[in-house]
């Protein structure tokens, strides 16, 4: 019987939120590229998880590139910094990001491990697909609402 390698999984919160900042500010891969001068095939790897760390200077030009606001590029930040933690860290640590006006965020319950592991694996994979898919968007934005109504802060 031949040997597989499995593949260690990890988040990817920087994809999801690389391709949604994308396509919520128009931007494409081709003018991703233009922008920020990284191979579209590079950036293709970014959005598809295909690497194991981004230069700092791509991650700051990807970021000015894809978010219009301080606060995307920051989110888009945080979201790497937080895929490169490793899981035993994750829920234990809190990344913040600073920048004009920014106030401390609410701790979210899978960063306060109130969740169970597989409810946050569960929630992560929902967030990948909500990227893809506006019927999923549709229906996250629903489930959340519905959630702030059971559960006001």
């Amino acid at each position: 019987m031949p040997k597989t390698k499995t593949k260690a999984l990890r988040t990817q919160f920087f994809t999801t939120t690389l391709e949604l900042l994308m396509e919520r500010n128009g931007v494409n891969q081709v003018t991703m590229s233009a922008a920020t001068g990284i191979a579209v095939s590079r950036i293709n790897n970014y959005l598809h998880g295909k690497y194991r760390t981004i230069r700092p200077d791509h991650l700051a030009l990807i970021a000015k590139a894809a978010g219009q606001t301080p606060a995307e590029r920051n989110e888009l930040v945080r979201a790497y910094l937080l895929d490169l933690l490793p899981e035993s860290l994750q829920g234990e640590i809190r990344i913040e990001t600073g920048g004009e006006g920014a106030k401390p965020s609410k701790q979210t319950a899978s960063e306060a491990n109130l969740l169970p592991r597989t409810t946050r694996a569960a929630l992560a994979d929902l967030q990948g697909l909500s990227v893809r898919s506006a019927k999923a968007r549709a229906r996250m934005q629903w489930f959340a609402e519905i959630m702030r109504e059971a559960h006001p802060a």
